[in-house]
């Protein structure tokens, strides 16, 4: 699929999608991958909430000095009010004390009112900086690492209907016509869970790399691994022997059982691997 691609001459448009269209999506990822339905990991999850939670905890909390400076603006307000009603005859001026002192006290409670704001700001951010004690702060997702809620998702149209999606032009996932939504290398790489495992033998390396399909035999050697309950066209991540990462991603061609029984012929349909065009490309599109 990527054997040949070059994103200065096949890429067609790139656009910011819909908020609905996004939803939408979104929604299908979640279904096809159940990690991304799963909690983050700790590490993880503190690159996404832990900036927040700081930000709210570094605010400064109201010294005395700064306590005491309001209820001394609060005094003054109150005796300006009293200054402004005492103007003119003596009975305006008795009101005006009443009026003054009704607004001191309004004043003070406004005083008053502002600095337990204050104070519940203070214990808000208390509560956000050390985990609310167990309830207050929402579970991150798998998603949420990958696709943060306030990033916007990007399209990328390429030749032969490739859809590329992206996050700040960054490669995440992309698909063939309405296919499946297939997970780059890369990401696979950070998130190894997202798709099945099955291992080729040291001899069929070479030719992943060459971006040829997989015959049955190179999992069925010694050196290969290939799971039970595999079904036909289900996205399988293609480790090797020996190898730590996935070295490219396929597409089963019979279920496992079926190719074990025929032992021969394609297995897996490889659609991309490690050195291929879309392993080259840091950012695209949008």
């Amino acid at each position: 699929m990527f054997k040949k691609f070059s994103p200065k001459e096949d890429v067609s448009s790139s656009t910011s999608l819909k908020s609905s269209v996004q939803r939408h999506i979104r929604n299908d990822l979640l279904a096809q991958f159940p990690l991304l339905a799963s909690p983050a990991h700790k590490d993880g999850a503190s690159g996404s909430i832990e900036p927040q939670a700081a930000a709210a905890a570094a605010e400064p909390a109201p010294t005395v000095a700064e306590e005491v400076s309001a209820e001394a603006k609060d005094v003054a307000d109150e005796r300006d009010g009293e200054e402004d009603d005492g103007v003119g005859p003596t009975g305006s001026k008795l009101k005006g004390k009443g009026g003054g002192k009704g607004g001191g006290k309004k004043s003070k409670a406004g005083g008053k009112k502002s600095k337990k704001d204050r104070e519940e700001e203070k214990d808000e951010g208390d509560h956000a900086a050390g985990g609310g004690g167990g309830g207050g702060m929402d579970e991150v997702l798998v998603m949420d690492e990958i696709w943060p809620k306030k990033e916007s998702l990007g399209l990328t149209k390429c030749h032969d209907r490739i859809s590329i999606y992206t996050i700040n032009a960054r490669p995440l996932f992309f698909n063939h016509f309405d296919g499946p939504f297939i997970p780059t290398l890369k990401l696979l790489h950070q998130y190894p869970g997202l798709l099945p495992h099955v291992q080729i033998d040291r001899g069929a390396i070479k030719f992943l790399l060459a971006g040829a399909n997989m015959m049955a035999p190179g999992f069925l050697s010694p050196g290969g691994r290939l799971p039970d309950g595999l079904e036909k066209d289900a996205l399988v991540a293609i480790h090797a022997e020996g190898k730590e990462h996935a070295c490219g991603i396929g597409k089963m061609m019979a279920s496992s059982e079926e190719v074990r029984k025929t032992g021969k012929g394609v297995a897996v349909e490889v659609v991309c691997w490690v050195g291929d065009d879309l392993w080259k490309v840091e950012s695209i599109g949008l």
